[in-house]
């Protein structure tokens, strides 16, 4: 004979449950803190290697594989560029996946998760970043106390804004692409379009390094990059990529927005890496 309580309790739960019309589970919490711990949460209790989808009401999505409680790679994120686990070291793997986090439960709730077979099996030697390594570096990143909230009034005033071309608050897409390539770029340096002022030299673009650009060779590729833009229908920023063939050995990228250009080295097979790069840059200068 089966004990009172469970029949209540079985009996409770007939009565409270509701069927699910999507895969798809809505962590709670009001605030970003709560949801970063959801997030957390989730990442923490999935053993068994799964594709964990999280997706905030605007549409904000961060999709990453997880097994043991450790975060193997990062598929898609819509708030950055994509880490490379091949590539990037540990440590900042796990600062940026940090960033990803607390970006994604700052956009407005409710966050969605979805829990998927892995698109691929997991290596025995992949040991990933494990959930404590990403719950210390999302301690140390500030969220905002309140949920992010948009005013949007019923019938806007449509107003034309004009900006000065020479004014310094333009977006810079070429100067946000030189930041950004800073995690793996093998050399970078930052000069003005027309060639005259020259701002930075990093990593084997510095002075005295071997790849490191003289006047000559500046001069050089402000001319065919004008030339490029001439002929191109393309508004700006542009990007311009050129790759060694077979897709081995060092490629180099070039972005202009007209009034800098930037260019960087980097492995050729990071180019997915770069692609993404020059998009983030892009979609903040817009």
């Amino acid at each position: 004979m089966m004990d009172p309580e469970i029949l209540d309790l079985l009996e409770e739960i007939g009565r409270t449950s509701t069927a699910r019309l999507t895969p798809a589970i809505c962590l709670a919490g009001k605030r970003p803190q709560d949801r970063r711990s959801q997030v957390l949460k989730a990442i923490r209790c999935t053993i068994l290697p799964r594709r964990l989808d999280f997706v905030a009401a605007d549409g904000t999505r961060l999709s990453i594989d997880v097994g043991s409680s450790r975060v193997t790679n990062i598929l898609e994120c819509d708030t950055g560029p994509k880490p490379d686990f091949e590539m990037d070291t540990r440590a900042s793997l796990i600062e940026q996946l940090a960033r990803l986090i607390s970006d994604l439960v700052s956009a407005p709730g409710p966050l969605q998760l979805e829990s998927l077979c892995p698109d691929t099996s997991l290596a025995a030697d992949d040991v990933g970043l494990t959930y404590s390594e990403v719950a210390t570096a999302c301690a140390n990143i500030d969220l905002p106390e309140e949920p992010r909230v948009t005013l949007v009034p019923d019938n806007p005033i449509e107003t034309e804004s004009v900006q000065d071309p020479n004014s310094d608050d333009l977006p810079a897409a070429a100067k946000t692409f030189y930041d950004g390539m800073d995690r793996f770029a093998l050399g970078r340096f930052l000069i003005s379009s027309d060639g005259i002022e020259v701002s930075q030299f990093e990593g084997l673009c510095a002075q005295d390094q071997p790849a490191h650009p003289d006047k000559d060779v500046l001069s050089e590729i402000i001319r065919d990059l004008v030339g490029w833009q001439t002929d191109s229908s393309t508004d700006l920023p542009q990007m311009v990529v050129m790759r060694p063939s077979g897709g081995q050995g060092t490629g180099v990228a070039f972005v202009s927005d007209g009034k800098n250009t930037t260019g960087a080295l980097h492995d050729a097979r990071k180019l997915e890496a770069v692609v993404s790069m020059w998009k983030s840059s892009k979609n903040a200068a817009e």
